[in-house]
This record gives C-alpha cells, sequence and structure tokens, in this order.
C-alpha cells in the first residue's frame, strides 16, 4: 500500500493520500451528493483534503 503526500489545491495544507487502498483513505467515509462531486470536478484538479471534503459536504448543495 503506498501513501502519497498531497497538498489540497483548496486549503494548502499537506496530507497523505491512499489512492491505491481508497477505503482506508483520508476521505473515505466523508459523503458527498452528486452536486458536490461535480462542483469539486470543476473547481479543482487534485484530491482534497477531508477537512475541505467535509466543509463542502456541509455547505455546498
Amino acid at each position: 500500500m503506498s501513501v502519497l503526500l498531497k497538498i489540497c489545491p483548496r486549503c494548502g495544507s499537506t496530507f497523505e493520500c491512499m489512492h491505491d487502498h481508497i477505503a482506508k483513505c483520508q476521505c473515505a467515509g466523508v459523503k458527498l451528493t452528486e452536486s458536490q462531486r461535480k462542483y469539486i470536478r470543476e473547481h479543482y484538479t487534485d484530491c482534497l483534503c477531508r477537512k475541505c471534503l467535509e466543509e463542502i459536504a456541509a455547505h455546498h448543495e
């Protein structure tokens, strides 16, 4: 299992991405609607940190 250190394109924080074992990745468990996923795809080209994903889940419809 490989871990990548990434920089969140939204907030600039560093986080660990486990892209080859998504169930153990920091993003696992964040529930996003299809429109929230679309918003992320349209505005960012890489993974976001869990904090940013949770903020989007809470504040974007």
